[in-house]
């Protein structure tokens, strides 16, 4: 039995929904979900630069979980964008 998830402190949000290649009709392409978690792991590391251990506290997980989420993260960009698939972003919750 796994480890219940920990509670993560998110700080962003998506400015759209889906990012996907262009002239292609989104229900002809194959999804990939983006987890929130991931995406600000995305953020935080490769956008605001933050250490993997600044990042990791700031989210309030460990270093190693920030670095599986951004592993997990990269994987599915790089998908998407080598196999031209359509990139679902997390949403806030209402």
């Amino acid at each position: 039995m796994s480890r219940p998830k920990k509670c993560r402190q998110l700080s962003c949000c998506a400015p759209c929904s889906m990012f996907k290649p262009n002239g292609i009709a989104s229900n002809e392409l194959t999804k990939i979900q983006l987890e929130a978690d991931e995406f600000e792991a995305l953020n935080l590391g490769d956008v605001q630069k933050l250490s993997q251990l600044d990042a990791a506290a700031s989210m309030g997980i460990s270093r190693q979980t920030f670095g599986n989420l951004l592993a997990s993260a990269r994987k599915k960009v790089a998908t998407a964008i080598t196999q031209g698939h359509a990139l679902l972003l997390p949403q806030p919750e209402q």
